[in-house]
């Protein structure tokens, strides 16, 4: 759970300058990545860069921020069904709980009532709704984003993680082996573009549908999301 629904910050209008701005998500390793060089990498960077050239801008036109307020578009807005503005899903994906490989304590949502997990607030939501605020003070390690939970998990601080499955993958990517998805998926999230006016989300939607339609979504789904490949064989429809 990851996205935030930042439509109505934005600019309203893009190109002014000759730039397009798109903010992005911080923290969000397989979908968000800085790279050494201050460049980013991810799967919500290909959808961007995608969206961005059948507007009209070149790559070198595109300027990332992660200030919702000061963008043309939001990659990985998520919000209510009919959110105003928002052209998508591009993706739909689940939470998801990420435990260390040796561990079989925990094989399904029920068994973390007495484990530590680490999660963002948004992500913990529908395990404080089942197990109660008593078990947020005493077992959840709340993190401002989800990159930083993995270091816990790793050295035996907490039991588990758990975030949008995308998320997962990519902080196991940089611990290769020592983590595993375990249990079913705890909600279901959908990530979409938000815009500032109702013809630019019509531009974007436009975009999607042939990113979809020519083979580019599932060429980037496998090779930014390769690990779950499997899980997303066909783009989904577009509300």
């Amino acid at each position: 759970m990851v996205g935030v629904l930042a439509a109505a910050f934005l600019t309203g209008g893009c190109g002014n300058d000759g730039t397009l701005v798109v903010a992005v998500r911080p923290g969000q390793p397989g979908l968000v990545t800085r790279l050494p060089d201050g460049r980013y990498s991810g799967f919500d960077i290909e959808v961007a860069q995608y969206v961005a050239r059948a507007l009209g801008y070149r790559d070198d036109q595109v300027v990332y921020t992660l200030d919702t307020t000061r963008a043309d578009l939001v990659v990985g807005a998520t919000g209510p069904p009919g959110s105003r503005y928002v052209a998508g899903p591009y993706l739909v994906t689940s939470t998801d709980v990420l435990v260390r490989t040796g561990d079989l304590s925990i094989r399904r949502p029920r068994d973390l009532a007495r484990k530590r997990v680490c999660a963002t607030r948004e992500s913990a939501e529908p395990l404080v709704k089942r197990f109660g605020t008593r078990w947020r003070r005493f077992f959840l390690a709340e993190a401002n984003l989800p990159a930083a939970c993995a270091p816990l998990l790793a050295s035996g601080r907490t039991d588990a993680i758990v975030a949008d499955a995308p998320v997962l993958a990519g902080l196991s990517a940089q611990y290769p082996g020592k983590f595993r998805f375990s249990g079913r998926s705890l909600a279901t999230e959908k990530y979409g573009i938000a815009t500032g006016t109702a013809a630019l989300r019509d531009q974007v939607e436009e975009a999607l549908r042939r990113m979809f339609d020519d083979g580019t979504w599932k060429r980037t789904v496998i090779d930014q999301l390769g690990a779950l490949a499997t899980r997303y064989t066909t783009p989904p429809s577009l509300d």
